[in-house]
């Protein structure tokens, strides 16, 4: 089960998705979802993904995650990764995609504070 939190800050014209949960193929699936109507948004620039509170993702939601990093940065806009979970920090180093990502210790660093 996954539960995504959506906060807009159209000051910083961004979004903020916090994930709780496990990132699934349910989940993926909820995720590209989100992900994609943030992209979509023509007034946002930053999409992050907090993944705090998720422990878990497969090999289909990183798969999901790296197509829609590229979908960002073919459009301009920049989706980072903040406050990762320990497990997922090790997946994603792993896998090489801690360097590939942009992925920061919280929302402020994304936005440039």
């Amino acid at each position: 089960m996954i539960n995504l939190e959506k906060k807009e800050n159209p000051e910083k014209k961004g979004v903020i998705i916090s994930v709780d949960g496990k990132i699934d193929t349910n989940g993926t699936e909820a995720l590209r979802e989100k992900i994609r109507e943030s992209l979509d948004d023509v007034d946002l620039r930053f999409v992050i993904i907090d993944l705090a509170k998720c422990d878990f993702i497969t090999s289909v939601g990183l798969g999901m995650l790296v197509g829609a990093h590229k979908k960002a940065n073919a459009i301009g806009k920049k989706l980072a990764f903040v406050n990762l979970h320990k497990n997922i920090e090790s997946i994603f180093r792993i896998t090489n995609l801690y360097t590939f990502f942009n992925v920061s210790s919280k929302a402020g660093q994304v936005w440039g504070e």
